[in-house]
């Protein structure tokens, strides 16, 4: 019988994944001086996520290795194994090529894999590790505690075309975040080594992001896709046509379905947006069937449209779409079939009946 291996986060908080192997609670660290990463370092600290190199040094300009960077991710952003269950304990050589399974840092390499960390699998981990490495690990990281709303901003650097391709988005976002920063002139130094220092702040910014920024709310499936809400174009004149949204009959009017707006694109493309309300609990409706449904007149030539679901509406009924566009004809209904029959001797043929050509 298969035994199920199960993983708990409370296991990452060994010693082994400290960045350095010397107990915490023994270190002060006394080659910070003048170390714009200090604070940063000392918090980290405090919370038990580094450790130093031992005698009470940290080495903060020095370059990081992969596997203190790879430890320092896990620890600072709280990655675990809580969310998987195994058939057997994954292992380190089932994902990487020179990481020892009896290493320190081997759980924590495990751990960023299987959360998403873009770590290749033929890593060195007693490499170094370069800014923008460390940045997209760190910001891979950063996603797994979201989703997060970031701000479309995007922050000129002036050494950009050095910035390796699939690499741009992370630092962008990083910046945006106060993750990380360019220096005075702008610069990145994406293909600079990435000392501890600054992997320390780094880190310890993105905990705090993490932690203080709230995740977005994602929308509710759109109705329209779920197939409750129907959607429908009725010709009304060979220049006017209705669009109608039609949740069906509901058991009573609780329900509700509202164009909130339309935005006209070009000649023939627009975006109608539309709200659903559902029924509040607390409410007490009439036992009356139902049928709601929203109807907008929009110009026959607009033959290319979009249905945005923008969220719950408000109360029932209410408001009035924008209808900038195409001004509408007046509106004169579309003859019967059977009005062709009547029409006079001598009427142009090209000339629809019931309307003016186009």
């Amino acid at each position: 019988m298969l035994k199920h291996w199960k993983k708990s986060v409370a296991a990452a908080g060994t010693a082994a994944l400290l960045l350095g192997s010397v107990p915490f609670a023994a270190l002060a660290f006394d080659d910070l001086e003048g170390i714009p990463q200090a604070a940063s370092i000392l918090e980290l600290r405090e919370e038990g996520v580094v450790s130093g190199v031992g005698n009470g040094k940290f080495e903060p300009r020095a370059p990081i290795a992969a596997r203190d960077a790879v430890a320092l991710i896990v620890r600072s952003l709280d990655l675990s194994l809580a969310a998987f269950t195994f058939i057997k304990q994954p292992l380190a050589s089932d994902y990487f090529v020179h990481v020892p399974d009896d290493a320190w840092y081997a759980e924590a390499f495990v751990i960023a894999h299987l959360n998403g960390v873009p770590l290749d699998r033929d890593i060195d981990p007693n490499g170094t590790v370069t800014r923008e490495q460390f940045v997209r690990w760190l910001m891979s990281a950063v996603d797994t505690k979201g989703p997060f709303a970031w701000i479309e901003i995007y922050h000129m650097l002036t050494d950009e075309a050095d910035v390796s391709e699939g690499y741009m988005d992370a630092i962008q976002r990083a910046v945006v975040a106060g993750i990380a920063k360019p220096d005075e002139d702008g610069r990145f130094r994406p293909k600079d080594e990435i000392t501890r220092g600054e992997a320390a702040e780094m880190a310890r910014n993105a905990k705090r992001f993490a932690k203080d920024a709230p995740p977005v709310e994602p929308l509710p499936a759109d109705p329209i896709e779920t197939g409750e809400v129907a959607v429908s174009i009725v010709p009304v004149t060979p220049e006017v046509s209705k669009i109608v949204l039609d949740m069906g009959e509901r058991p009573h009017p609780g329900w509700n379905v509202k164009i909130e707006g339309i935005e006209f694109v070009d000649e023939d493309s627009a975006v109608v947006r539309y709200s659903v309300a559902y029924p509040d609990p607390a409410a007490l409706y009439p036992m009356v069937v139902a049928h709601p449904k929203s109807e907008q007149y929009i110009a026959s030539a607009y033959t290319d449209i979009t249905y945005v679901f923008v969220g719950e509406g408000g109360p029932i009924g209410g408001g009035t779409p924008s209808f900038p566009g195409r001004p509408l004809p007046e509106i004169v209904p579309l003859p019967p079939e059977d009005a062709a029959t009547d029409a006079p001797a001598d009427a142009n043929p090209d000339t629809p009946v019931g309307g003016p050509g186009r």
